[in-house]
């Protein structure tokens, strides 16, 4: 054991002892990551005729998206979006949210049920013969000479090297570009942390006609810490598209998608933090549950169903590419390289040099952790964008192995015309 002197004091530590790590797999194109993302990159490297591998730390694919009980989305009406949508729909658990109110964040949601969502990510990898690995942990980048050439992983079995002649890096939080000494920008001032919960045999009628919308569930909390009836200390309003305190009906009658008001300041790679936050949020969560029992009509008989496994990080790491828009330029600017546009409606697009990562090679970026200022995240980490930018970023990675060029080098000509013929309206 030994010392070193860094920022803030001495640290001890050990040094590991050189071994050797089996090389388990070598694909085309492997997928870190298998939240929506991740899933979209898989599915559109794959159908553009490369070899893909996706792991994930996780036993189940959707990220926030399912396990994070993010059941509530934007209309999913283009590229992939369209496709999940009727994937959904065809399922009968696709279905617009009422009473939710007319506030930006909220207004033209649709609900979702996670575990058909899980199912249908798993059924769409295994059509285009992706090689799925659940239960793997992602520990380092292997590079050479500025390029990535495959990743280390820890699992049950231990630890193992997997190689890729291209990386999408969709680990939400850019864990693989990072650890290939990509440079990322960490805000001072993160968005906030929440933990979506469900409940259910609410009479939902009746707790409408008491509060109007589910907006105003916030008044009803609000008078109720000021009357010392509830102790609470998250954000209540909304800021940032982050609805504080909300809650949605879902597909099912007499069940809702809770929003238990927002926690800040946490640093979502520290696992200290981490832990912190999930005893918080899960305390809150449970107080709320006990005073809307006995302050909301139509609550009387109702439980909590479930907390999500998965707490609710809104922003870490974004890595820094060839741009990084603003939130005006996103929903102003058609980029000479637009590769993905959530909406079929709606004036919003993602440049291609968002997701090729600076001063690495062979790696994309797709997610949350793209390149692009903070404001503009607060649409970008949404459901149907991240979405769109594992589609394009999948798209990327297969013609880029196909023309025998870097993604930098890609063509992006070939590129947008290749996102367009598969679904994906970009109104260039």
């Amino acid at each position: 054991m030994s010392k070193q002197q860094v920022k803030g004091g001495l640290v001890e530590y050990i040094i590991e002892a050189e071994r050797k790590v089996p090389i388990v797999a070598n694909t085309d194109v492997l997928v870190c990551g298998g939240g929506v993302a991740g899933v979209a990159a898989a599915v559109y490297a794959a159908r553009n005729g490369s070899r893909v591998m996706l792991i994930e730390r996780y036993g189940f694919l959707g990220g926030l998206a399912t396990g994070g009980l993010v059941i509530t989305t934007p209309p999913l009406n283009n590229g992939i979006n369209s496709e999940i949508r009727k994937r959904l729909e065809e399922a009968k658990v696709y279905h617009k949210c009422t009473d939710t109110g007319n506030e930006p964040g909220v207004a033209g949601l649709s609900a979702v049920d996670p575990e058909v969502l899980k199912y249908e990510f798993v059924n769409m990898l295994l059509e285009q013969n992706v090689k799925l690995l659940l239960h793997t942990y992602v520990v380092q980048s292997i590079v050479e000479d500025h390029t990535i050439k495959g990743v280390i992983v820890e699992s049950k079995s231990g630890r193992a090297a997997i190689l890729a002649r291209l990386i999408i890096d969709a680990t939400g939080d850019g864990d693989v570009a990072a650890a290939a000494k990509a440079p990322y920008d960490v805000a001072s001032d993160p968005l906030p942390i929440t933990l979506m919960f469900n409940m259910v045999d609410v009479d939902t009628k009746r707790a409408i006609a008491q509060i109007g919308n589910w907006g105003k569930l916030r008044k009803l909390v609000e008078e109720g810490v000021k009357k010392g009836e509830l102790s609470f200390d998250l954000g209540i309003e909304a800021r940032g598209y982050a609805p504080g305190v909300f809650a949605a009906n879902l597909c099912y009658p007499r069940e809702i998608n809770v929003w238990p008001g927002s926690l800040f300041g946490i640093n979502a790679l520290d696992p200290e933090q981490l832990t912190k936050a999930e005893i918080v949020t899960r305390e809150h969560a449970m107080r709320l549950v006990v005073f809307l029992k006995r302050k909301l009509s139509g609550f009387e008989k109702s439980r909590i169903e479930y907390t999500a496994s998965l707490i609710g990080v809104r922003e870490t790491r974004r890595i820094s590419g060839g741009i990084m828009p603003s939130l005006d330029e996103v929903f102003t600017q058609k980029f000479d390289d637009t590769v993905a546009k959530p909406y079929s409606h709606r004036e919003m697009r993602v440049p291609y040099r968002s997701l090729v990562p600076q001063q690495v090679d062979n790696l994309l970026v797709a997610g949350r952790c793209i390149s692009a200022k903070q404001d503009a995240m607060v649409h970008l980490r949404l459901i149907p964008a991240c979405l769109a930018t594992g589609q394009a970023a999948g798209t990327a990675a297969a013609l880029a192995l196909r023309e025998n060029v870097t993604p930098r080098q890609l063509d992006v000509e070939l590129l947008q015309r290749t996102i367009i013929s598969q679904g994906m309206a970009l109104d260039l």
